[in-house]
């Protein structure tokens, strides 16, 4: 197996060297021989553009400009001398002062100072300033809680086909009172009830009626005693025209014993 290898390797170095020889043959052959020519090109070599020939232009020879020599001809002198020709004179005015006689003088009198009188300091009371007690109302009951409070008829079944006046009296203690007369009055009406008349409105009860039907009048409500004696203010009363405020409350209560 050996010997085959070598054999194959001999024969391919035989074949590599065959080459070479022909190779360096071909390259002395070559070398040997006549020159191969060349054709040169003939390019088409361009046209130079003529330029323009440049004129000088002359410079003007001109010298430096003339010098003048200013020479005075006329010597300036004054001929004319100015003088006044006349002065004058101004004199003040003469006057002739007559001195005439001044009149008597009146003596002249000094006031004498008047003596202003020294005002007296004023005298500031001392103590704790005195307290003013309230006005007293003049009657012994007022109106309760100090309002009128409408409301929806609850006296009776009339509903809003009615409209009056209701309450109660109460003494100091606030216990309901009997027996007082509650006066009501307006335009074309005037009627006194009792309280305690009428029990719908509690105990000393009153109820006036006034209208069938609602309506915005005006009264006046007034408490007396027994005997017709008023004994409280005047109370003004205005309906608004309304079915849910025809009917006003007004309680009376008592302020003081005497």
């Amino acid at each position: 197996m050996g010997d085959g290898k070598a054999s194959i390797y001999n024969v391919i170095s035989l074949v590599f060297l065959a080459l070479t020889i022909l190779v360096i043959v071909f390259v002395i052959s070559r070398l040997a021989g006549p020159p191969v020519e060349r054709q040169q090109e003939v390019g088409s070599v361009p046209t130079v553009a003529a330029l323009p020939s440049l004129t000088p232009t002359p410079i003007p020879t001109t010298g430096l400009p003339p010098t003048f020599t200013f020479t005075p001809t006329d010597t300036l002198t004054p001929t004319t001398t100015l003088s006044p020709t006349a002065t004058a004179s101004i004199a003040p005015p003469t006057s002739t002062i007559t001195d005439t006689p001044r009149p008597t003088e009146p003596p002249t009198v000094t006031p004498t100072p008047s003596v202003s009188p020294t005002p007296l300091p004023t005298e500031t009371p001392t103590g704790p300033t005195p307290t003013l007690a309230p006005t007293q109302n003049p009657y012994l009951f007022e109106l309760r809680q100090g309002q009128v409070v409408l409301t929806q008829n609850y006296g009776n079944s009339a509903g809003c086909a009615w409209q009056g006046l209701g309450g109660q009296v109460f003494n100091t203690e606030g216990i309901p009172l009997d027996g007082l007369k509650i006066h009501v009055f307006g335009t074309n009406f005037d009627r006194i009830v009792d309280s305690g008349s009428n029990s719908l409105y509690g105990p000393g009860g009153w109820e006036v009626p006034v209208d069938n039907k609602i309506s915005a009048q005006s009264y006046y409500v007034e408490l007396m005693s027994p005997g017709g004696t008023v004994v409280s203010d005047r109370i003004p009363v205005t309906f608004p025209s309304d079915c849910a405020r025809n009917v006003a409350v007004v309680n009376f209560i008592q302020t003081r014993a005497t």
